[in-house]
């Protein structure tokens, strides 16, 4: 028996995203375990955009796409700048499967478009908000090509929010030194979740006891 007409009935009563994640069974992009607290399914979903906002968003999404590149998952960026491509690499990232592409800021929804055709993840930081219209074709598409999106601006349809609430770096005494980690706290639908970005290796690490009360709030 097909499942399509219970589908397509659930997809006008609960939502298509809902609807569809009940059938498809496509498990979440793994990213590292470090991070993986902090999403509803233990990794980067499908077919969903997540949004990063706060202090260290960009980090804490590029350390989340990292485990996917690693995989040769193609990741591009739009909007990010020029990030240093030193810092990328200690995150993790392989940089032979992650492209930075320089776009105009009128034309980052058009560039993101064309992309979702052929890149597994997208990591964008919209220089502007699309109209319902543009924002519904967008989430279709990204739905169709069960594509994970991280937006570092707050973007409606995003189904998981994550803040960075709260930041201190370490390494340095009275202004000396060199910095060498930063405990990051952030918020998302499943809690609130510390850790170190970077690390001392550079990639995240989990927080030691005595790290944890001490944190700086970001905002």
């Amino acid at each position: 028996m097909s499942a399509a007409p219970l589908i397509e009935q659930l997809s006008r009563e609960m939502g298509i995203s809902t609807a569809t994640s009940l059938f498809d069974g496509h498990p979440p992009r793994p990213v590292h375990p470090v991070l993986a607290p902090m999403f509803r399914r233990g990794g980067l979903p499908r077919g969903e955009i997540v949004s990063f906002t706060g202090g260290q968003s960009l980090t804490c999404a590029l350390a989340a796409i990292a485990a996917s590149t690693q995989e040769q998952k193609w990741c591009a960026g739009i909007g990010l700048g020029e990030p240093a491509v030193s810092s990328i690499a200690d995150l993790g990232i392989d940089l032979g499967h992650f492209v930075n592409l320089a776009t105009p800021p009128q034309d980052w929804l058009r560039v993101a478009s064309i992309l979702i055709e052929s890149f597994d993840i997208l990591l964008i930081d919209p220089a502007y908000l699309p109209s319902p219209g543009e924002r519904a074709r967008l989430l279709a598409k990204v739905r169709e090509r069960k594509m994970s999106v991280i937006s570092l601006s707050p973007l409606s349809g995003s189904t998981e929010q994550i803040e960075i609430t709260g930041l201190r770096w370490s390494g340095t005494d009275h202004g000396r030194g060199r910095l060498r980690s930063c405990l990051v706290e952030a918020r998302s639908q499943t809690g609130v979740h510390r850790f170190l970005l970077p690390g001392p290796d550079g990639t995240p690490a989990e927080v030691s006891e005595t790290e944890r009360p001490v944190i700086r709030s970001v905002g």
